[in-house]
């Protein structure tokens, strides 16, 4: 709360107070008709049915008329202030959020931001692309508008809430709402309106990852099964763990894993990975192949890369930038 209210308030308390006792004392009043006579007077409202008395209590209230109405008429205007500039910041907000929300393209809208949403709002934030995040309770919405992120207050599993979203224009959309039933309606949802979205889905219960498969989830990861995995690996493979993670979540290092798609015209058809360049001149690494839904793995030197195969290739952010230009701006880098 802001510190004029504070004082404002204060004051007001210390002339209910100091009004109250005044007229107690003056003319003898008890203590209900005593802060009666202290509102009324302040609030100016004058109804005459309790009459001063004596001199002493002309004397008071004249003080008290001059002192508790200003201090009355201070704190009525902060509180219309607050209030009128607090509604006006919120519409203004609200439109202003809509408006960027509708300019978006080609953005990631999150659903859910609790546990597991927040890291991966987070994670996205680092990564440099744009979301959306829909969330129903208030006090994550102010946290989260508060970092600067779009959110959306409402409910993800209404048509209306993902349209609001621009969900026809979004690349991809992650439910990470706390209950897997509820994931599966927004995926159900997601898909209705937009066939071509890339959902990816959190569940919970083993049993769930049919269940959002079929209702249209491109990929179910189960935030409790990669923990358990993570720590086991961190138990017989320390220093590998160690290695990975530092690659991945050091912001000192710049290494990432991306995504080369290969497309009609490219420098890189029809060349094996040893005589691409890939390595000699740009020092990155082909990870693996995707090629009509088929991984290769750790390819061969003599690997042949296709049109359409999707090079997934580890590397330093310059590394990957001559990587881009040794595929010739055909080659569409996607991080």
């Amino acid at each position: 709360m802001d510190r004029r209210m504070v004082s404002a308030f204060l004051a007001l308390l210390v002339t209910l107070i100091v009004g109250t006792l005044g007229l107690m004392l003056t003319e003898h009043l008890d203590f209900a008709q005593a802060i009666y006579f202290t509102v009324e007077t302040i609030t100016t409202v004058g109804y005459g049915d309790i009459k001063v008395q004596s001199d002493a209590g002309h004397v008071f209230i004249i003080i008290l008329m001059i002192g508790g109405v200003g201090v009355m008429v201070y704190f009525t205007g902060l509180m219309m202030a607050f209030l009128i500039e607090g509604q006006l910041a919120g519409v203004y907000g609200r439109r202003k959020m809509k408006r960027k929300i509708e300019q978006l393209r080609n953005h990631i809208i999150v659903c859910g931001a609790g546990r597991v949403g927040r890291q991966v709002l987070y994670r996205l934030r680092k990564e440099g692309a744009q979301c959306v995040v829909i969330e129903q309770q208030e006090d994550l919405v102010n946290e989260f508008r508060e970092e600067g992120f779009l959110v959306i207050h409402s409910d993800a599993t209404h048509d209306e809430t993902l349209k609001k979203a621009s969900i026809e224009k979004a690349k991809g959309l992650i439910a990470a709402l706390p209950e897997d039933a509820l994931n599966v309606f927004v995926t159900l949802t997601a898909k209705g309106l937009n066939p071509n979205i890339h959902v990816v889905a959190r569940m919970d219960q083993l049993e769930s990852e049919n269940k959002l498969l079929r209702a249209g989830a491109d990929k179910v990861i189960s935030p409790a099964i990669l923990g358990g995995w993570r720590m086991a690996m961190s138990i017989l493979k320390p220093i590998s763990m160690e290695y990975i993670e530092t690659v991945i979540h050091d912001h000192n290092i710049e290494m990432e894993i991306v995504e080369l798609k290969i497309d009609q015209g490219s420098s890189l058809v029809g060349k094996t990975l040893s005589t691409s360049g890939i390595k000699q001149q740009t020092g990155a690494m082909v990870l693996a192949i995707l090629r009509n839904k088929e991984v290769i793995s750790n390819p061969g030197a003599a690997e042949e890369i296709l049109q359409g195969d999707l090079l997934i290739v580890l590397g330093l952010r310059e590394q990957l930038h001559r990587l881009e230009e040794v595929a010739a701006s055909i080659a569409s880098l996607q991080s």
